[in-house]
Parts: structure tokens; sequence; C-alpha cells
């Protein structure tokens, strides 16, 4: 209770133009209005209040930002930012973004692509002077270019990166590209702008074109060329920002040795910020969309960034550093963000000038975070990541005692989980490299569904071998195995 106390205590709640600010009403009904992922026919239905859902996920903190017609309508922290100190989570405190520093990085990108003149569709190599991308037959009859690498077409691999603890030897940005690092070389594995194929490895590319021909750190580019200019005055591509950040934790609530992990991939995933710094960017993307007067990209710039590619894969709804998705009053552009120990969301409805992001410092961030976002869609009218509704059967003890037992990736032999019977006729999953956990209710013999995620475990036995399967999540293949 004292804990909990404490983390009320440290909540922390501004509003601009009193006049569009949340009332206080609506703010008790969001926070507690949380509704899982899944919702179970003929069960009574119940909200959550927003600590509640955090303790139960082991998510030490959350934040969460509101911006409408161009003005924060609300800010708010809860929790901690470090959990052992008892420090909580305001308004200023910084979170990894992870992937939403694609965006940012985009618009810096095309700022200084005005500037030198640029064209994005000619070859990048004609403008890399460091390090260039290597040749081979894939580059033949077409080349990786700048739109190329920023909406995720230039047939690249390395989709993303897990970060480095402190003490370890972190690589540059040529290392990084080289693949002396933890993440493999960069190199190209289909025609360039055939299809769509996320590659954070090409943003590290950027990243050594925006030091190339800036003749700054991407780091100093950014800050002077972006951040300050839009006054993102909590947020750094620094890895080491100094002060007031979050700690990152994992699935099983603990800290990451360090604090958290360094990612030299600063361009794909480096910023550390806040939900408000980037909702004022998601207000300066709208701005420029616009054509407002002053805004930092003119306007048929900006409306590149809303073109998307149209490739098989993905690539109908990714543009330049964003991706569009809904249509009517509900169509938005954004970007999620997935790092150790940090899990955030950014939206904006360009039609209603309303902005949401939310930030979160755990692995198991997605959870309160998303049930979070389904009350503030409840009460904005928004559809976002609307809960499913799935009739629950009951299985015979014995039909589910044949899926316990110990399991591992078929593709790696050292990664293991547990599947034991639950008291609510169901499952329970354990990670053991990790610590995630899954509650699974059955939907029918074999198959499952986790009432607060939504992922599935699908149980198949082989007819000749009579080994036991599972398909987790749709892509995840496990064996049981007997010792």
């Amino acid at each position: 209770m004292k804990t909990l106390a404490l983390a009320l205590s440290g909540l922390a709640t501004f509003a601009c133009h009193a006049q569009q600010a949340l009332s206080e009403r609506d703010i008790h009904k969001i926070e507690n209005g949380l509704v899982p992922r899944i919702l179970v026919q003929g069960e009574t239905a119940k909200t959550y209040n927003v600590l509640e859902r955090m303790k139960l996920f082991k998510v030490p903190g959350l934040s969460v930002a509101v911006l409408k017609d161009g003005k924060v309508i609300w800010q708010k922290g809860y929790g901690f930012a470090d959990a052992g100190n008892h420090v909580p989570v305001d308004i200023h405190t910084k979170f990894q973004s992870a992937s939403i520093s694609k965006s940012v990085t985009a618009f810096g990108m095309l700022k200084l692509a005005l500037v030198k003149g640029l064209d994005l569709d000619r070859n990048v190599n004609d403008y890399l002077i460091s390090w260039k991308v290597p040749e081979n037959a894939f580059t033949q009859s077409e080349k990786v270019t700048i739109r190329r690498l920023l909406n995720h077409t230039a047939g690249l691999n390395v989709d993303g990166f897990p970060g480095y603890e402190k003490t370890e030897k972190i690589p540059d940005a040529i290392g990084v590209l080289n693949g002396e690092g933890k993440s493999p070389k960069l190199v190209v594995e289909g025609i360039p702008g055939t299809k769509y194929s996320y590659s954070g490895g090409g943003y590290v590319v950027l990243q050594k074109l925006v030091e190339d021909l800036s003749g700054e750190s991407f780091e100093r580019y950014m800050q002077d060329e972006v951040l300050t200019p839009l006054k993102m005055s909590d947020s750094s591509f620094d890895p080491y920002p100094g002060a007031h950040m979050s700690l990152a934790y994992d699935f099983r609530g603990e800290a990451y040795p360090g604090g958290w992990h360094v990612y030299p991939e600063l361009a794909p995933a480096g910023l550390w910020s806040t939900p408000t710094d980037l909702a004022k960017f998601s207000a300066a993307v709208q701005d420029s969309l616009r054509g407002v007067e002053g805004s930092y990209l003119p306007k048929a710039m900006a409306e590149q960034m809303r073109t998307a590619s149209m490739k098989p894969g993905g690539g109908d709804e990714y543009g330049l550093g964003l991706e569009f998705q809904g249509k009517g009053v509900n169509a938005s552009f954004g970007h999620g963000g997935s790092n150790a120990g940090f899990k955030s969301e950014m939206f904006y409805f360009f039609n209603q000038d309303l902005g949401l992001v939310l930030m979160a410092n755990s692995d198991n961030g997605r959870l309160p975070r998303n049930e979070m976002i389904r009350a503030l869609s409840d009460h904005f009218h928004l559809d976002l990541f609307p809960p499913t509704t799935v009739t629950a059967v009951h299985l015979a003890k014995a039909t589910l005692d044949s899926y316990a037992g110990k399991y591992q990736l078929e593709e790696e032999k050292n990664h293991y989980f547990t599947v034991t019977v639950d008291a609510r006729n169901g499952l329970a999953m354990e990670d053991l490299t990790n610590g995630k956990k899954n509650t699974f209710l059955p939907m029918g013999k074999g198959k499952f569904v986790d009432r607060y995620s939504g992922e599935e475990a699908v149980f198949t036995v082989n007819g000749v071998s009579g080994d036991t399967h599972m398909l987790y999540a749709g892509e995840d293949r496990l064996i049981k195995v007997t010792k």
C-alpha cells in the first residue's frame, strides 16, 4: 500500500489551455476504463485501473500525452522510473523511443535533402562518403536510394537490434553496418524497390549519410536541426543523456543490468524522449502536411512522407518514416517502438487534429499500454485495438494435461518453455529464457488464446512420431521435449 501511495503521489498532470483540457471526470474514467484484449462470452464485463494493470503485468512505469488542435491537453506519468529507489515517472521522464526514432530521423533526413539538393531517388552511394552499400547481383538494375531506405523497400536485411549492455564492446555505426556487433553485416538481399522489407539497418545507412553530408555527428545534427527547432526539450539522441531517464525492466519486473541497453544504431532506435515531445513532433508533421506557414518542411516534401510504396509485404501503409492507416475521421499516421525494456506507440489522427503517445518501461509494457490505448480510444471514439470476444470451451483435465510439459523452440535448441494447467481450465506458459508469461484460454481442442495479449497457441500431435508441437503467436514453432 505504501508503494502504491507513493506512486499515486508521484503522478504528474499538466494541462494547456484549460478550456480544452480533459476534465478530471474524463481522466478518472479513462484511468479506470482499461479493458483486456480478449473478452469471454458469458463473463461479466469489467474495466480496470491503470495502476492495477501495471502491477499485474509487472510494468513499473507508464507515461501518456494527448494532443488536440496542436495543444497538449493532458500529460501524465504513472508508477516508477526507478522502482528500486521509488523515483516516480513524471512528464519529463525520458524513455527510449525505439523505432519511433525512425520517424524523427526521416523528418531530419528530408530537411537535409532539401538543404543539400539531394535526389531521393538517386543511388545513395553517390552521396555516401565514409561507407558504401555493398553492390551485388540484386543492385545491377535497381539501386538503394534515400526514398527506399526511408520506406523499407531497399531490399536490405537486419530488421532490428538487441542493444548492448554498457559494459560490452559497443561498435560505431560503421561497425554495425559491417556486422562487427550483434547484428549481421548489412547486405542487399532483394532487388531494391520490388517489395517492402522492414530494415532498421537501412536507417543506420541514413545515419551515416547525415554525418557524411552535414560534417557533424548524427546526435549533434539531430539536436540542432530537429529537436531544438521543434522545442523537443526533453529529447536527445545521446545514448547517455545524463538525467531524468527511466530504467528498462524485463518481463520479470527486474531492471536491466546497467539500467538500460545502449543502441549505437541511433537513427532507427536511439532517441530518448517523452510522450509530450513526441506529441510536439506529431504536430510538426501535421503542420508540414497542411503547409502551415513556417512549418518544418514545405508541404510538397511533407506530402511525400504520406505516400506509401504500395509494394508487396506491407508497403501499402508505410510512407517515409511513418505508417499511415485508417480511413475518414480515423485516418492516422504514427509509429510503434520496441527496444529492450521499452514499448511505445505514437498516433496522430490528422482529420481530427488528435494525437496520442504512450511509453512504457518494461518488456511487458505492451499490455497495460494497449489497454490504456483502448480506454483512450473509447473516450475519443477511435476504434484503436478493439477487444475481441471469444467463446471459451471446457476441456477435460486429461486433455489439458496432455499439453502440459516442457517445450523448446525447434530452431533454437536452448530456448525452453514450460506449460502447466492453471486453475481456470486453461494453460499457463512461461518462457524460461526471458520470463514472459502467457495465460491461455481454451477455444477448442488444441487451440488456445491469451486473454491479455491475444496471442494464440495451437497444439498438434504428429501421427507418426507422436510428438506434440505448438505454433505460438502464429510464427514460433515449439516441440514438446521428454527429458
